[in-house]
């Protein structure tokens, strides 16, 4: 039997994809632009976010990838093999088709049953050591106040050797930290979101060193033009661009 719950994100999701598909039949007429991920073309990717935040030329029609969805593909089709053991944190709907295809074995997981397979605590993992070959965590430590217990988990449930891909925002040099700051006010002016506990920096690296990865930052500037404008992907500067991607492999 279907959860009610499930059948309402799904039916949300359905209603989202319709009107995606008709916004993009009337404003993203022509070509010239490309989603990876699903193959649609046109002329313009649809705008995304709210006010002050809005992100054009940002959302497939389509599928309804974002663009940091379509630069995680694009920067690591090549760099992941198949037959993947899975682990996808908080999944992204418009990422699961791609990583299912490189996965003999794949598991989405969420605090919220109805948004993934499994309703499970990033920080307290009931899964065996050693038993993932892949985890994929976008945009999701900066909700989690104990983020080191967090990225613990991940090395843990990973073989040696395998990669987790941690994708957040980063702005500066510096985390910028203060979990006594609970006002949803505070934190969005702080933090860019009142869920956020934190506003990373470049430093996050030595936090996802002391857990046992050797860190691989990606990003948009080993692309080319043409490849970032085709498929809406982020400009260095922009504020898409403020969402990072490190490649972490477990030692």
């Amino acid at each position: 039997m279907l959860h009610l719950d499930r059948l309402g994100v799904r039916t949300r999701n359905h209603v989202g994809r319709a009107k995606r598909r008709i916004l993009g039949f009337l404003q993203a007429r022509g070509s010239g632009r490309e989603c990876p991920l699903c193959g649609w073309t046109g002329g313009k990717f649809l705008a995304f976010g709210r006010r002050p935040y809005v992100q054009l030329n940002a959302q497939c029609p389509d599928c309804g990838s974002l663009e940091r969805d379509r630069l995680a593909y694009i920067l690591l089709k090549d760099r992941l093999g198949t037959g993947q053991l899975t682990l996808h944190s908080s999944p992204e709907p418009a990422l699961q088709c791609w990583l299912k295809s490189i996965s003999t074995s794949y598991l989405s997981i969420d605090l919220d049953g109805a948004r993934a397979m499994r309703a499970m605590d990033l920080t307290a993992l009931p899964l065996p050591d050693e038993s993932y070959t892949l985890v994929y965590c976008s945009n999701v430590l900066e909700h989690i106040p104990d983020d080191a217990r967090a990225i613990g988990e991940m090395r843990r449930v990973l073989k040696p050797g395998a990669h987790a891909v941690i994708i957040v925002p980063v702005q500066g040099e510096t985390t910028d930290e203060d979990l006594s700051v609970t006002d949803p006010r505070e934190r969005h002016a702080r933090y860019g979101q009142s869920d956020h506990v934190r506003f990373y920096g470049l430093d996050i690296i030595h936090r996802l060193n002391a857990s046992g990865f050797r860190v691989t930052r990606l990003d948009e500037t080993e692309l080319d033009d043409g490849l970032v404008e085709r498929h809406g992907l982020p400009r260095s500067g922009s504020r898409a661009a403020m969402q990072k991607m490190f490649m972490c492999e477990a030692v």
